[in-house]
Parts: C-alpha cells; structure tokens; sequence
C-alpha cells in the first residue's frame, strides 16, 4: 500500500512539474499532460464498488487510490498546419496493463477543407458528451462521468477511420461526424471484441445551448467466464432445466452479438449555471449484453472559484423473462434455482443515483473535487454483481450466508485534477 501511495505521489508530482523542466519545443511540435490524484471510499459492510468497470479491485469500507488517479501525456506534431499526427499516453491501474502506458490515440488529421477533417488511426468512441475528454478529469466539473450513462460502454477509444464535417451560420454551428473500425476491452468480468464500430454523431450549438445525438452499431464477441460457466451447469443440467439449451441457444449468443446504441445529450451553459443531461438506450440480440435504459440529470453553479454541483440518475434494464421450465420430475429446489437464474440473467440491476459535490479552482489549470455519491438498487440485492457493484451471491445462486445487502451505498470521492 506504501509503495502505491508514493507511485501515485510521484505521477502527481511528476506531471505538475513537467511543463517548469521541459525544454522549449518547436513550433511544430506540442506536449500535453493531465492527470488526477483520487481517492475513494464506499461505506457498506457487504457491497464494494469500483470507480469504473475496468478498475481491477473495488473499495469495500476501504479508501483507495486507483480508481480515477492516472497521468497522461499527449504529443502533436505541426498542430498549426493542414495535417497533424497525435500520440497520447495514459497511465492507469486498468484490466489488464495495470500500470502499464496504454495508448489511448494515435492518428492522423487531415484538414481536407475548411469545414472538412479526416482521421486515420486511433482516436475516442463518439459515444458520450464527454466521449473526448473521458480521462480528462479537469474538464469536466463532476469527480468522473455519472455511471448510470457511461458504464452501459466501456470502449473509449477505436481504430479505423473518421469523418468531421462542421458548418457555422447564423442559426448555430452544426456538425456531423461518422466513424468505422474495431475496438477491444478488457473488464472486470472478462473481455469485449468490437470487431465492427460504426457511429453516427451529430450536434447543433448555439449561443448557450448544445444539442448532440448519436448512433452506434456493433458485433461483438464477448468471452465472459462467470456466464461460461454458467451456461455450461445449465445446459448439463444441474438445475433440471427442460429448456434452457433452447433458450441458451437463442439469447445467449457470445460470438458475432449485434448491439446498437442511442444517445442523446443537452447542454445549458451561460457561464455562470450549467445544465447536463445525457440519455441513453441500448439494445443487444443476447442476453450477455442486456438492453437497458439509463440517464442522467447535472446542474453547477460557478460562484469564483467555487462550483457546487449535484446530479441525479436512473439506469433501468428491460431484458424480458427467459421462461426457464423445470422438469417436471424435479423437486421444488430444482425449481427456485431455475427461477433464480432467469432473473439474474435479466440483469435485474436497476440503480437510482444521486451526487452532492464541490469543485475548487485553486489556480489556472489545478482543480480539487469533493464529491458524495448514493447508489441505490431498487430491483434485486441478492444476485450479486460484477461491474460498478459488487455484492457476494446468496443461495441458490452462490454460497453466501451472511448479512444480506440492503441495497444502497454511499461513495465519498476526493480527487485533485491537473492539466498542464
């Protein structure tokens, strides 16, 4: 624990002074960092939640320090003229690099026009408002993105080529953006191949206002154990289950899964109030993928230095019933753990959130964040979870015999964000 915490102390520091020791570059050549120092603390006895679905251990009445802390740098060669190239780094404790750089972009940009921009290589998934700046904890008021939206995909970045269209006229700027290529992930629960990505994205500015919409398609492969597994005792037949090969057959696809995703965002911001809301719906043809339904609502309001915020959100899944059957020669404990499956296996995890926070500009560029989170389940509590939260499984599930969740816990973040 000492040597994380002073590994973490030493990006900090290391990043705040960079820019003070770096040699004076070129005109043609720019460096960027940012990075965050976090800590935080979930304080229920029984459930554990990560920062994101790829942080590799959860806090369980523990502080911790690797879920939001990360650095990163970004280099850009000619960022004056009509074709650029862009590197950027980040370091962060992820499945499966750890702390390993990872590179999050590399491409090329060719401004084909004035209101025409091709890129080459790799560079963010269009997905989100925030899709850009995801890693970028500076640039975003709230500690990280409200994970009732932004859990639903955890891809932030794909290879492949992109398009960037903008036109500006006197009803506001409109842009269009397409994009094509593949991506692949590794979350706590097992890996994701995209193999295929295509998203559409389009937005509309105007003095205070932003509109943005967005489409995504994939096919995906999914190598997911914990459902391996699974599926395999089911389709066996420990739980006397007369249909599940049939079902499983159906809506359990894990090789070529197509998924789609629509997302919707509305951004107010007349510099002194802002209002954030994002909208999103995703749908699947397999169960590992579950269709699900999520938003979430931020008002700020910048007092100097001083910003509170709050936001509240909802994530709410529409998976139907699978109708596992027992066989009828089986007993009633054959017929619970089918019933018990079949809800799990719709991802019966709907979750209300709310957040209180409080971010504090200490200088340009520096910014510390307060911020108290209450993630509440309002479906099931006893079939644990393997993503944001986590809770031990209770018969006839799992083996798990102690107090049982009560289906809230509170997250007390404190995050320092830098960019330079």
């Amino acid at each position: 624990m000492i040597r994380r915490v002073g590994l973490h102390l030493t990006m900090a520091w290391l990043c705040s002074s960079a820019q003070a020791a770096a040699p004076e570059l070129p005109e043609w050549l720019r460096l960027d960092g940012f990075a965050t120092l976090g800590v935080y603390r979930a304080d229920d006895p029984v459930a554990s939640v990560r920062a994101d679905s790829r942080t590799p251990t959860p806090s369980l009445r523990q502080w911790r320090m690797d879920g939001d802390s990360l650095a990163a740098l970004q280099l850009t060669l000619n960022p004056g003229g009509e074709a650029r190239a862009v590197l950027q780094l980040i370091a962060k404790d992820e499945i499966p690099d750890r702390l390993r750089p990872r590179v999050e972009w590399a491409y090329l940009a060719w401004d084909a026009g004035p209101q025409l921009q091709l890129r080459l290589g790799r560079t963010s998934l269009p997905v989100f408002l925030n899709s850009e700046t995801r890693n970028l904890g500076y640039a975003q008021t709230a500690a990280r993105p409200a994970n009732t939206v932004y859990q639903l995909n955890p891809i932030s970045h794909a290879d492949g080529v992109g398009a960037l269209w903008n036109q500006h006229g006197s009803q506001g700027d409109v842009s269009l953006e397409a994009a094509l290529g593949r991506s692949s992930i590794d979350v706590v629960n097992g890996f994701i191949d995209a193999d295929r990505v295509a998203t559409l994205v389009g937005k509309w500015s105007r003095r205070d206002w932003t509109l943005r919409l967005a489409h995504a398609r994939y096919r995906v492969d999914a190598r997911l154990p914990v459902f391996e597994q699974l599926f395999g005792q089911l389709r066996a037949g420990s739980t006397d289950c007369s249909n599940c090969n049939a079902v499983l057959d159906a809506r359990g696809r894990m090789l070529g899964i197509r998924l789609r995703s629509d997302a919707a965002a509305l951004l107010y911001d007349n510099g002194r109030w802002a209002l954030q809301a994002e909208a999103m719906r995703r749908s699947s043809d397999s169960l590992l993928i579950p269709d699900v339904r999520a938003w979430y609502l931020q008002a700020s309001l910048r007092l100097g230095a001083v910003t509170p915020y709050a936001v509240i959100g909802q994530q709410r899944f529409t998976e139907a019933p699978l109708g596992l059957l027992t066989d009828a020669q089986a007993g009633a404990a054959a017929a619970a753990a089918n019933a018990a499956f079949d809800r799990y296996l719709q991802s019966p995890n709907d979750r209300h959130i709310w957040q209180l926070g409080l971010r504090w500009d200490l200088r340009e560029n520096l910014a510390l964040k307060l911020q108290l989170e209450s993630l509440r389940h309002t479906r099931e509590t006893g079939l644990g979870l393997n993503n944001v939260v986590s809770y031990p499984f209770t018969p006839p599930l799992g083996s798990y015999a102690g107090p049982r969740w009560d289906g809230q816990v509170r997250v007390l973040t404190l995050n320092l964000d830098l960019v330079f």
